[in-house]
């Protein structure tokens, strides 16, 4: 492991925590953009991730001292880098954005501001301007959900899809390290993370465009069989983090509606609560995730009793809530499979016909 020391800027305003992995072609640019900021007073922290180009070589060739770069001789992941930066962190402010994308010159100074006139939040986030692999601004910006309180954007999370972004978003550090990720995740981990934040407190938006966001499609979002699989059992481990908080009055906020039929029960109960709740949702794999933790609940000494005494809920009502529909996924997985055989299929008769070709040219 390598340190570079930031040397000056003894106490940072804002700490930037910055995920590389084989981004050399990326990270000189994002180097660059940091150094354009309107407000100077920050530190980044690169975690390399056991890059295999040219990365190390263009960190090292910038001699600004707020940069510190810590170097992994072996790829851990995008947790990880998260983790570890956030551990490094001086400020009392910590941002995150991976080395492929850039800053905006006013980004540092308006997020601190932001900070400044809300004591209290816990978060602050940026909208997104796409642009090409080539740096190509798309003409697109990633609107935030501003108008939305923010029990309506944590409703919308578990019964829905995510509804935060996560490049450029900035967290208080003392929650930051208090909401370190699971370092095995890959799909769902800022998912998770923003979902952490909501559960914990209030957010700002500041609704400008203050971080360009690179598309790929050789990103995370590519779909394989690989990210569908991950998918599923991703899902799971998501969900079960809303379980961190056992407290039915506080999902009463998020669930106004939702809740009111199980609103007198305890809250031992709350795992059913939720559960039932997220029976609710139109995502397949969210549905069985209900049904599970409804089921798991089931099998605590007591709980079965207590729910038919309060719930009325028996054995049976626990049979007629399964979900019956194949999660869409599924058949996904199905299908690229199925186009992955036919591909490899293909190629071996290109292959054999080549080396037919190759036989007949030498005789």
């Amino acid at each position: 492991m390598l340190n570079q020391d930031p040397g000056t800027g003894a106490n940072p305003a804002i700490s930037v925590v910055c995920s590389c992995y084989n981004h050399g072609r990326f990270i000189g640019a994002f180097l660059e953009a940091m150094a354009a900021q309107t407000d100077g007073r920050f530190e980044v922290i690169i975690i390399d991730d056991a890059s295999g180009d040219d990365s190390l070589a263009v960190i090292k060739a910038c001699h600004d001292p707020r940069i510190k770069l810590v170097a992994r001789e072996r790829n851990r992941g995008y947790c990880a880098s998260l983790n570890d930066g956030i551990r490094l962190a001086r400020a009392d402010v910590v941002a995150f954005l991976a080395s492929d994308d850039l800053f905006h010159p006013r980004y540092v100074e308006r997020v601190l501001a932001a900070f400044g006139a809300n004591p209290s939040a816990a978060a602050v986030y940026v909208e997104l301007e796409r642009m090409s692999p080539e740096g190509v601004s798309l003409g697109e910006v990633g609107r935030l959900p501003a108008a939305a309180t923010r029990w309506e954007i944590l409703r919308r999370s578990f019964l829905g899809k995510n509804q935060l972004p996560s490049p450029g978003m900035a967290v208080r550090r003392e929650l930051a390290r208090d909401i370190l990720l699971p370092e095995g995740t890959v799909q769902y981990s800022d998912w998770m993370l923003q979902n952490r934040v909501l559960m914990h407190g209030e957010v700002v938006m500041i609704e400008e465009p203050l971080v360009r966001y690179r598309v790929s499609a050789a990103s995370l979002s590519a779909r394989s069989v690989g990210s569908v699989a991950r998918d599923l059992l991703e899902t799971r481990i998501m969900m079960d983090d809303f379980l961190r908080i056992q407290a039915i009055t506080f999902w009463a906020q998020v669930f106004p509606v939702e809740i009111a039929p199980f609103a007198a029960l305890p809250d031992r109960h709350l795992p059913y609560v939720l559960g039932r709740i997220a029976l609710l949702s139109d995502i397949p794999e969210k549905r069985c995730w209900g049904y599970e933790t409804i089921m798991r609940h089931l099998s605590l000494p007591g709980i079965a009793e207590s729910l038919q005494a309060l719930a009325s809920f028996t054995h049976k009502d626990l049979m007629a809530l399964a979900p019956t529909d194949v999660p869409e996924h599924i058949e996904e997985m199905r299908l690229l499979r199925r186009k992955a055989r036919h591909l490899r299929r293909w190629v071996m008769v290109l292959v054999s016909a080549l080396a037919l070709a190759l036989y007949a040219l030498c005789k």
